[in-house]
Order: C-alpha cells, then structure tokens, then sequence
C-alpha cells in the first residue's frame, strides 16, 4: 500500500509534466483566411498584384471600418484571443480598435484545428497628416492569446488580404488645414 502510495503521486507529476511540455514546447500558430467582407465605408474593390491580394477601402475620415475574415488555430492546444497587441508598425490612416468574434465578444476561445468568424474594427483617422493620395496599409493584427488558461504569447497574423484606403483630397479631409499636410 506504501508502494502505491509513492506511485501514483509520481505517475500524476509524470504526466503532468509531460503535458506541461507538449502545451509550452509549441507556439500557437494562427492564420487568417476568406472570405473576407467589409463593412463601414462606401467603397471597396479587391484585386491582384502579383502574388498580392489588395482590398481598396474608401477613406471615411472618423469612420469605424469592420473587416471580417476566419481566423484558424492550425494547432493543437486551445487558443484564447484576449486582445489586440501593439505591431511593430501601425498603419498610418487605420487605428485598430477591437478583434472580436461574431458574437461581439473581445476574448474568445477558437479550439485545436477549428477557425472562427473575427471582426477587426479599424478607425480611419489622420488623413491630416498625409498628402492627398498618399495611401496606408494594414497587413497584419498583432493578438494578446493564452494557453492553459496560464501561458501567454503574442501572435502576429498576416492579414487574408492587405486593406488598403488613399488619404483623400482636402474637402474630404476635414480637419486638413494649409500647413498640416506635406505637399504631394
């Protein structure tokens, strides 16, 4: 009875252990897809750039575009978005706002091998700053995500498509004035 008193604690560790590894020893590994949709702007086409696929936007100064896409685990483990991450590089006319799931909800589980409807809410903003016609892209979301509900990770994920919108002309860049855009 001593001896199994011994084992079983051990066994328990053991396993424990070794699942504590397989959680820790993988990255979780997002990836976006299509179909891809767009709401909040009055315009938008999508075409082909070599191997790029470019979704044009309308820019709407102040205006929230939604772009929805599926968003896969391609792992094992469990993944819990609870947020945006700051990128490296903001795209300079879009301020990211929120990822949610179509259930409006900001953290969200997408279980092993299982994707998920996401909405990405984007502020278009700063058309001031930039000369008419100058463009911005948003290409990738950065994600706060956990696993195990104890181990957590940043995740950048490559956009399905590179959302693009051109600084307008002044009458639609209201808060535009002589001296705050460059000359272009």
């Amino acid at each position: 009875m001593k001896r199994l008193a011994l084992v079983v604690p051990l066994v328990v560790a053991f396993l424990a252990g070794t699942l504590g590894i397989s959680v820790t020893g993988t990255e979780p590994k997002l990836a976006a897809h299509g179909p891809t949709s767009v709401a909040g702007t009055e315009k938008t086409a999508v075409f082909r750039v070599g191997k790029r696929t470019v979704r044009e936007v309308r820019y709407a100064d102040r205006e929230t575009l939604v772009y929805s896409f599926a968003l896969a685990n391609e792992g094992r483990v469990p993944v819990t978005v609870t947020g945006l991450a700051p990128l490296e590089a903001d795209p300079r006319l879009f301020r990211y706002l929120t990822l949610t799931d179509t259930e409006g909800q900001e953290r969200f589980t997408i279980p092993g091998g299982s994707r998920t409807r996401v909405e990405l809410s984007m502020r278009m903003h700063s058309c001031e700053t930039l000369s008419a016609r100058a463009g911005s892209f948003a290409t990738q979301v950065a994600l706060h995500v956990e696993r195990a509900a104890v181990l957590e990770d940043v995740v950048t994920v490559d956009l399905p498509e590179e959302v693009h919108t051109g600084s307008p002309r002044e009458a639609s860049c209201p808060n535009a004035t002589a001296t705050s855009r460059p000359p272009g």
